[in-house]
């Protein structure tokens, strides 16, 4: 059987990356951890709290969704000494702190060494690039990657000469730790941090190890990141606002564990005093800055009542992190006190978002001038995030409000992207999808709102296909649409593209094929040839539990030459990830040499070779 994984070049295994756990190397909340042979990385997981009985014994529940309630509970089981989480006698998942993921870091990780065995420098431009996305967790990675790859800007000789110097790809992974953006998109404390937890895992490093990457057999290769840590320390040092504003912003505690990562010794005693942090002697006695100074305590506001705080807020417009560590625990957030900072800007438009059921609760959306706040928020939302907070809200129009806000930021994600694109997508009914139909229903009411209904086709197939008429573009309308189908019958993929055939792309158009379901048939490389139709690309949404020996989808893509995007179930459970894989789906399809849209699409890979590689700011270049 042919893999068509082996014919995959850099964009395509960029995609295959982007679609599966982009998003997922941090958790923060705790979690469980279980085998799942249906994920790339073979485990999958999910949140989970826990409670303690009398006896000591700490019992897992795993946190689901059940009608309108986000984080019902479900029995897991209870958690042992070693983190193993026991059911029934047997041993059904392992609990997780939150943090990083190390399953998940590391095939992201994995799959960066696999993109830059195949080019050196398109991974030093997929890092550049990704710099400016919204990508957070592929940013870690990439600059973990491009701070200890070995292109360094080495000499290179003969007979002793130096004729030139090497590329040095390390800058890139230091310009994405030292350079800023207005968007917010740069790396900031934590996530600078997090660089050096990702090259401290031990896969990660044992993955170092096996490229060479490192000398050591002990200590994982750190690269450049000592080097571009000390010198963010020290610009930051040098110019007291910017460091004044990490600590007000809540970075404080962050910038000292930096400090302590890379063994930072400042300029002077200053430092310390910003960062209230006491200073001991060391053991070996090498210290010599600020050893027992005194420290100004933190701010607190502390017997100050409900009127002052208020006062001081439209003084001093905190953010709202930074307002909440002030408050003092007698007096709370009040209705008052949070009416205070939405009026002057200490709530910003995602943080508004999420504290709609404290909003709710507190009484502030009946109040018109809040409210309007508040739907100018949602109007502006980038991500799905929404969605899930209405499930946490009594009021219906409330509720309503935030699902639009979701269904616009679903389709805002692929409207740059949709011009000059066709999509059919084939939803697999037979017998086979008897235990996953209500899922591929639940999948899809996510998935289809971004795409426009006048360039979307859908049907549903067992060995006959028949249309699927979506009369609105929102999560109801796709709902409202799947609602009377449940699986039964044979399988015939065939049938679903014949029936497509009447629906023929406009000129200029291309066209994507999208498939749901287990592919449990024979390939189908006949039927697509003679559909009148010919697309650019495969994407597959697999649903149910994979079986090695059918191979429908992903065959009859390699048989024809054209990629096949797998699209991860995993992506769905992600309210911030949905956008971003119908983005990198749609961006990455390749554009046939006679499409003539009047904006054809750009190819993720051109894209991502016409980005300019990173320059490490000016006061760093030296």
């Amino acid at each position: 059987m042919t893999n068509p994984a082996e014919a995959l070049g850099p964009a395509e295994r960029i995609i295959q990356t982007a679609l599966q756990h982009i998003d997922h190397i941090y958790h923060g909340r705790p979690g469980v951890v279980v085998a799942d042979a249906t994920s790339p990385i073979g485990v999958a997981w999910f949140p989970v709290t826990h409670r303690v009985g009398d006896d000591g014994v700490k019992t897992v529940f795993r946190l689901v969704r059940r009608g309108n309630r986000a984080n019902a509970r479900e029995l897991l089981g209870v958690m042992e000494e070693n983190g193993d989480v026991r059911h029934g006698g047997r041993v059904v998942g392992t609990y997780r702190k939150p943090g990083l993921f190390p399953e998940a870091a590391a095939f992201l990780y994995r799959k960066v060494a696999e993109v830059y065995a195949l080019d050196n420098e398109f991974c030093a431009r997929w890092a550049s690039w990704a710099f400016a996305q919204e990508y957070r967790d592929l940013k870690v990675v990439l600059a973990a990657f491009m701070l200890v790859q070995p292109r360094a800007g080495e000499p290179v000789r003969e007979g002793g000469q130096v004729l030139f110097h090497d590329d040095d790809f390390r800058d890139i992974g230091e310009a994405m730790c030292l350079l800023r953006r207005r968007d917010g998109r740069d790396l900031n404390p934590k996530l600078l941090l997090r660089v050096a937890n990702v090259l401290e895992l031990p896969p990660i490093a044992e993955i170092n190890r096996e490229l060479g990457f490192g000398r050591s057999a002990r200590k994982p290769a750190m690269g450049r990141y000592d080097k571009a840590v000390t010198r963010w320390l020290r610009h930051r040092e040098q110019n007291p606002k910017m460091l004044d504003g990490l600590v007000r912003a809540g970075f404080r505690q962050t910038v000292q564990r930096l400090a302590q990562k890379v063994g930072y010794k400042p300029e002077s005693d200053a430092f310390f005093r910003a960062l209230r942090w006491r200073q001991k002697q060391a053991m070996d006695g090498r210290r010599n800055i600020a050893i027992g100074d005194a420290v100004v305590p933190a701010a607190s506001w502390a017997g100050l009542g409900e009127e002052e705080i208020c006062q001081r807020i439209v003084k001093l417009r905190p953010g709202y992190k930074r307002l909440v560590g002030l408050l003092p625990p007698e007096v709370g957030l009040t209705r008052a006190i949070m009416a205070a900072a939405i009026e002057v800007g200490s709530v910003s438009d995602t943080d508004l978002i999420l504290l709609t059921p404290t909003l709710e609760d507190l009484g502030l959306l009946e109040i018109p001038q809040l409210q309007a706040r508040w739907r100018a928020a949602t109007e502006k939302a980038e991500n799905t995030r929404a969605a899930n907070i209405a499930a946490r809200v009594r009021n219906k129009d409330v509720r309503e409000t935030l699902q639009a806000s979701a269904d616009k930021a679903v389709k805002k994600a692929v409207e740059e992207v949709i011009a000059g694109l066709r999509v059919y997508v084939m939803v697999d009914i037979s017998g086979s999808m008897s235990q996953s139909i209500d899922d591929a229903k639940g999948y899809l009411a996510k998935f289809l709102q971004g795409f426009p209904l006048a360039q979307t086709h859908v049907c549903v197939f067992n060995t006959a296909a028949r249309e699927v008429t979506i009369k609105h573009p929102s999560a109801a309308g796709v709902e409202h649409a799947f609602k009377g189908f449940s699986a039964g019958g044979g399988t015939d993929y065939g049938a679903a593209v014949r029936f497509m055939g009447r629906h023929a792309p406009a000129p200029g158009e291309d066209a994507l094929f999208v498939f749901v379901g287990d592919q449990e048939d024979r390939r189908f490389k006949s039927a697509v040839e003679r559909c009148g139709i010919s697309p650019v690309a495969f994407g597959f949404l697999m649903v149910g539990p994979e079986v090695n020996y059918w191979d429908a989808v992903v065959g009859t893509a390699a048989d024809l030459g054209i990629p096949c995007f797998r699209i991860n179930e995993s992506t769905f459970s992600d309210p911030y990830a949905i956008p971003r894989t119908l983005r990198a789906l749609i961006a990455s399809t390749p554009v046939t040499a006679t499409a003539t849209a009047r904006q054809p699409q750009t190819a993720l890979v051109d894209e991502i070779l016409a980005t300019d590689l990173l320059n490490k700011p000016v006061w760093a270049s030296t």
